[in-house]
């Protein structure tokens, strides 16, 4: 499992958006995380969202809608490929995203977005880092896979140090065989 943090920070809507308010929902997995309302064409929510995400998940979304009196209208849509969600240890300035007016679907699961509104919202998104992995490290901008093949790559070094001569033990005397290794993080599974 890995945390994902999502920090939806202001926004850039047409002109016409002056006379309504607006949220942003998340829509993560089986969860989903909603903004409170703002008016106008530059919304500012600086909320923070936090979700877990399994290892086969492949994205999630983002919509922005406009209140209304009977019933909510969508403006844009926005699908995020987690691919593209980089490791950090702190929030960032964030990026501007383009909202979209279509869904792109294989079936039931969505592959993408299309067709550009004039819609933007800017949102820090990265993938939390735990403090009691290697301080002295700077894992931003690592992609997904690359912080749980460093996590496995330090405890296999951990293991291998258990071997050394230094240590004391000799592999008959320790009971841990390297096939019954598996690297274990809050990342990692």
């Amino acid at each position: 499992m890995e945390l994902l943090s999502i920090k939806v920070k202001k926004g850039r809507l047409d002109k016409a958006a002056e006379a309504f308010d607006t949220y942003v929902v998340l829509k993560v997995q089986d969860l989903k995380g909603t903004t409170v309302d703002r008016r106008g064409s530059e919304p500012c929510w600086e909320q923070d969202f936090m979700f877990e995400i399994g290892a086969d998940e492949k994205g999630f979304t983002v919509e922005l809608w406009k209140k209304g009196l009977l019933w909510d209208s969508i403006l844009g849509v926005l699908w995020i490929p987690l691919s593209s969600v980089e490791h950090a240890t702190d929030e960032g300035p964030g990026a501007w995203w383009t909202l979209h007016s279509k869904v792109v679907k294989n079936g039931t699961e969505i592959q993408g977005t299309r067709m550009p509104t004039s819609h933007e919202l800017l949102l820090d998104v990265y993938f939390a880092i735990p403090f009691d992995i290697h301080e002295d490290l700077d894992y931003r901008g690592c992609s997904r896979g690359m912080l749980l093949q460093e996590t496995e790559r330090s405890q296999k070094d951990a293991y291998d140090g258990l071997l050394s001569p230094e240590s004391g033990l000799s592999k008959q005397e320790n009971k841990i065989s390297s096939s019954d290794f598996h690297a274990y993080s809050v990342y990692g599974s």
